[in-house]
């Protein structure tokens, strides 16, 4: 869409575009044709018509001057154009665009010789609903109450639920396909983050955040506490499905996997932008992190795409790895909807692991929520202060 608008623009017959089309009619001479006409233009001779032709001829040198005024004329309505975008219609753009490099990493993830666990590339294919839904709310926000999605939250909060569960598949999808293999536990940053003091530290400070919020009002567009936990749920599930992807290499005996790994941090520090964004209150000063966070998107799009690509290499290069796979555990039972047993005895059951990960989640958002509201740094936002 935005090479049509480009060129569109360029092309156009403004008065900066017009110029280069005026010249030709200087550097172009008519000439009479001296032979018949072609047959498909021929027609019958009359006193008003002689059968003579006119053809339009440029000497070489004005040809030259001519493509060199044409160029000139377009390349400086494309530039005018560039120069007339927006952070936010830059950032589009390159949202946009990283949507067909994603696709060629979920063509790559999804062959049966690269043996991805189901339910997470399930999970990595249901990100594509929520790049769906956020279309249809953002066009609600500016048409509802001209504001962007980010300063409308119970849009901005439903719509970004669908990348939170999106982490969740993927997260449990992996753990359930390393659980399958005994000998393996529960991370050390799950086991930090989650542990019984980490537990109660966060519950203690959500707690003691609450009753304090008095102390301070916030902007109309300040995030709720369900979105927030919506935007920490997804930094802190990025951060697991990493470290179990890294594992699941150890355990398929694809050591390839472990690159997926490097190729999703750019989007865990897109999700940073994101939050860093929030932070200051949506702020126009810092608004150059939605453009980041863009560009951040299709280099982890593209990123994944290339690890995808030599996860499939390696398991067509090592077809025994298809026998060796865990992933026949990783499936979700149908009709049952039960996670398969787990038979390493270092890895919670699901529903406990699921619920430490939400009171972490909820201790954690409402430590960002009303915590920042004892500084200053929000609301002096500034690109080096974010």
């Amino acid at each position: 869409l935005g090479a049509l608008a480009v060129a569109s623009d360029a092309f156009s017959f403004s008065a900066p575009a017009a110029r280069p089309l005026a010249a030709a009619a200087r550097h172009l001479s008519p000439r009479r044709h001296p032979g018949p006409l072609p047959l498909p233009l021929r027609h019958a001779p009359s006193a008003r018509s002689p059968p003579i032709g006119l053809t339009m001829q440029a000497d070489p040198a004005s040809a030259a001057m001519l493509a060199a005024e044409l160029a000139g004329g377009g390349l400086g309505a494309v530039t005018s154009y560039l120069s007339s975008l927006t952070i936010e219609e830059w950032a589009g753009g390159f949202f946009a665009f990283s949507l067909f490099p994603y696709l060629g990493f979920l063509y790559h993830l999804g062959k049966p010789e690269t043996n991805a666990p189901a339910l997470g590339n399930f999970g990595f294919r249901f990100l594509l609903v929520f790049v769906f839904v956020s279309i249809p709310a953002a066009i609600a926000a500016k048409a509802m109450y001209g504001l962007n999605l980010a300063d409308v939250d119970w849009l901005h909060g439903s719509s970004e639920s669908f990348l939170s569960l999106t982490n969740i598949f993927i997260v449990l999808g992996f753990r359930r396909a390393v659980a399958g293999v005994k000998g393996y536990k529960d991370g050390d940053l799950k086991e930090l983050l989650s542990s019984p003091l980490g537990t109660a530290a966060a519950v203690g400070a959500t707690g003691l955040l609450t009753a304090s919020v008095g102390l301070a009002a916030e902007p109309a567009n300040a995030l709720s506490l369900p979105t927030w936990m919506v935007h920490i749920s997804s930094l802190i599930e990025w951060l697991a499905a990493m470290g179990l992807v890294w594992r699941y290499a150890e355990v398929s005996g694809n050591p390839r996997w472990k690159g997926l790994t490097w190729g999703m941090l750019p989007f865990h520090s897109s999700g940073l932008c994101a939050v860093t964004y929030h932070f200051f209150y949506n702020a126009k000063a810092v608004e150059i992190l939605v453009l980041v966070q863009g560009i951040l998107t299709v280099v982890g799009d593209m990123t994944c795409w290339y690890a995808a690509f030599r996860i499939y290499e390696y398991a067509v290069a090592n077809p025994q790895l298809a026998s060796a796979s865990p992933t026949q555990t990783s499936a979700p039972q149908a009709g049952a909807g039960a996670a398969p047993a787990e038979s390493s005895k270092g890895m919670d059951g699901e529903k406990s692991y699921l619920t430490q990960l939400f009171l972490l989640v909820l201790g954690g958002s409402a430590l960002v929520k009303w915590g920042e509201l004892f500084i200053d740094l929000p609301f002096n936002p500034s690109v080096p202060a974010a």
